[in-house]
């Protein structure tokens, strides 16, 4: 079991906090993190897939389990608990915009990985905007299924 009792208030923050860092870093798990932090923000507009917490540490899947539980047992939104949280989660709206429900059925990107961004140099020092999603980071494409 990743943690045996309901988190506090103050762990349910916490984990608010690191999920934040974890998501602001554009690493592996930083997609789900974000996905955690914004379905608990707004899951009408933002919601989880379950499975890409596999993708996570055990340290960093305790903190989406407790973001998770805090926000179902205590009923307060996670911008509330950390300093200046309005706008690190409109930070966030803005930098995984890619997984809002209007995009979640579109492909990825495969030319920039759905950053929308190539880079002319190794560095990252400038930036061209991706030419197959014009910086969309997705592509609409019909799914048949």
């Amino acid at each position: 079991m990743v943690f045996k009792q309901t988190p506090t208030v103050q762990e349910y923050a916490q984990s608010v906090a690191e999920l934040l860092s974890l998501a602001k870093q554009h690493c592996g798990g930083s997609r789900v993190a974000a996905q955690v932090l914004l379905s608990a923000y707004n899951g009408e507009e933002w919601q989880l897939n379950v499975a890409d917490l596999c993708v996570l540490d055990m340290d960093n899947l305790t903190h989406a389990l407790k973001v998770m539980t805090g926000r179902a047992i205590y009923r307060r939104e996670p911008q509330e608990l950390v300093v200046d949280g309005d706008n690190h989660f409109q930070a966030l709206v803005q930098d995984w915009k890619r997984f809002h429900i209007h995009n979640r059925w579109k492909t990825t990107c495969f030319n920039c990985d759905g950053s929308g961004v190539d880079y002319e140099d190794d560095e990252g020092e400038i930036e061209i905007t991706c030419m197959s999603c014009h910086g969309k980071g997705v592509i609409a494409e019909v799914r048949e299924f």
